[in-house]
C-alpha cells in the first residue's frame, strides 16, 4: 500500500507543478501583450525609427490618455468624454432630441467642440486639437442632408475640465455610438 500512496502523492505534486508553469505562462502572455499599457510612454520619450538606412529619432507627438472606449448615448441623456459615461452632472455634452428626428449635440458646462469630418480618427494628432477654433455652439444631428456628424464623422473636443480629446461617431440615431479619447 505505500507504493499506491507514493504514486498518489507524486502524481498530485506534478499536476500541481504543470499547472502552476501553465499559470506563469498565462501571466507571462498577458504581460507581453498589455506591456505598451502596463509600462506607456511618457510624452518626452524618443521613438526611434526602424528603416534600412541611419536610424532617426523622433518625438512622440501623443499625451498621455486620461480615458478612452466605446460608449453609446441614449437620446435626450449627457456625456462626460473626461470619464466617459453617461451623466446628470459635470457633462461635456448632451445628445439632445427636439423630435425623432431633430437632434443636437449640445456643448455644456462650458465644453467645446470642433467638428473635423470624415477622416481616420487617428491620424488626427495632439498638435492638430491644440489649434482647432472650439465652439461652444450647438452642432446639428438631425436626421436629415444638415447632419454635420453622421457615422464616419470625427469631431474634436475640450472637456469642461479642459482636456482635449476627439470622438469618432460609430452609430448615428436616437441613440449615438461613439469612440472617444481624452488626453491629459
Amino acid at each position: 500500500m505505500p507504493d499506491s500512496e507514493n504514486r498518489s502523492d507524486s502524481s498530485t505534486r506534478v499536476q500541481i507543478i504543470v499547472a502552476l508553469i501553465g499559470l506563469a505562462g498565462v501571466v507571462a502572455a498577458a504581460l507581453i501583450s498589455n506591456w505598451n499599457n502596463i509600462f506607456p510612454r511618457k510624452a518626452s520619450e524618443t521613438v526611434k525609427s526602424a528603416s534600412s538606412g541611419p536610424v532617426l529619432e523622433r518625438k512622440t507627438s501623443e499625451r498621455p490618455v486620461h480615458s478612452s472606449g466605446r460608449l453609446t448615448i441614449r437620446g435626450t441623456y449627457m456625456c462626460d468624454l473626461d470619464t466617459g459615461t453617461e451623466t446628470r452632472s459635470g457633462a461635456d455634452f448632451w445628445w439632445e432630441q427636439q423630435t425623432s428626428t431633430i437632434r443636437f449635440l449640445t456643448p455644456e458646462n462650458g465644453a467645446e467642440f470642433y467638428v473635423i469630418g470624415a477622416t481616420n480618427f487617428d491620424s488626427v494628432r495632439w498638435s492638430d486639437m491644440q489649434r482647432f477654433a472650439y465652439s461652444g455652439a450647438k452642432i446639428q444631428a438631425s436626421a436629415s442632408r444638415n447632419n454635420r456628424i453622421p457615422a464616419g464623422t470625427v469631431v474634436a473636443f475640450r472637456t469642461n475640465e479642459g482636456r482635449l480629446g476627439k470622438l469618432i461617431v460609430d452609430e448615428y440615431g436616437q441613440d449615438l455610438t461613439i469612440r472617444w479619447r481624452t488626453y491629459d
